[in-house]
């Protein structure tokens, strides 16, 4: 990973102090950002479609640039999916099933992509069960997802960073699962942050900060 990495890591909203916040990791106006948006954690979440589009036109409405990629139709095409993500500047990887994310990903060879990128100096922005994935483990959290959802189990995450976010901790639809997960974690040894629904938390290099 590189010496100074940039992510943007966030539970379920974002507001204008953090997006300001992307913006200035990225060191652009939001509207000269590219963003590759993944959303394919929602693919196995039923009646998602709706509020999928509604989060992409949020980032479209602050002047974003937004490429939504669906990795299901690039898992035979890596070398386009790599020049597809590399004329980005952020990284943007969506809600839903964990482990689903996780396998494609992986399936897609997206995972290594992303690794690749952000070592080079891209920013990474996940939501929920995208900030999820940027740590090193993807365990624990079958309380909240549903594991058979993914066709194969990859528990390793990305490794962007050793913190592992537990997203929603103040949410009543998900507060015994995240509040489980983040006990489980804790006792395996893992650094956990849990995150409140409107917190992000800021990874500049060294520097970190949650944002609410």
């Amino acid at each position: 990973m590189p010496e100074q990495p940039k992510l943007l890591l966030y539970s379920l909203s974002i507001n204008e102090r953090q997006f300001t916040a992307l913006d200035k990791l990225v060191g652009k106006e939001a509207s000269a950002i590219r963003i590759a948006f993944i959303e394919n954690a929602a693919d196995v979440i039923p009646d998602s479609e709706d509020w999928v589009l509604s989060i992409r036109q949020s980032f479209k409405r602050r002047g974003y640039q937004v490429d939504p990629i669906d990795l299901r139709i690039w898992q035979r095409r890596p070398q386009q999916l790599m020049q597809r993500l590399t004329g980005k500047d952020v990284i943007w990887i969506g809600g839903g099933n964990t482990y689903y994310l996780r396998w494609i990903l992986k399936h897609s060879g997206a995972d290594e992509m992303i690794r690749r990128l952000v070592r080079g100096g891209m920013v990474f922005c996940g939501w929920s069960a995208g900030a999820i994935v940027a740590g090193p483990t993807i365990e624990y959290f079958e309380a909240m997802d549903n594991v058979e959802d993914a066709p194969e189990l990859v528990l390793d995450g990305l490794n962007l960073t050793q913190i592992i976010i537990i997203p929603h901790i103040d949410n009543a639809d998900f507060i015994q699962g995240a509040h489980l997960a983040n006990m489980q974690l804790q006792a395996a040894g893992y650094s956990t942050l849990p995150l409140g629904d409107t917190e992000a938390l800021v990874i500049d290099g060294g520097n970190q900060r949650i944002i609410d």
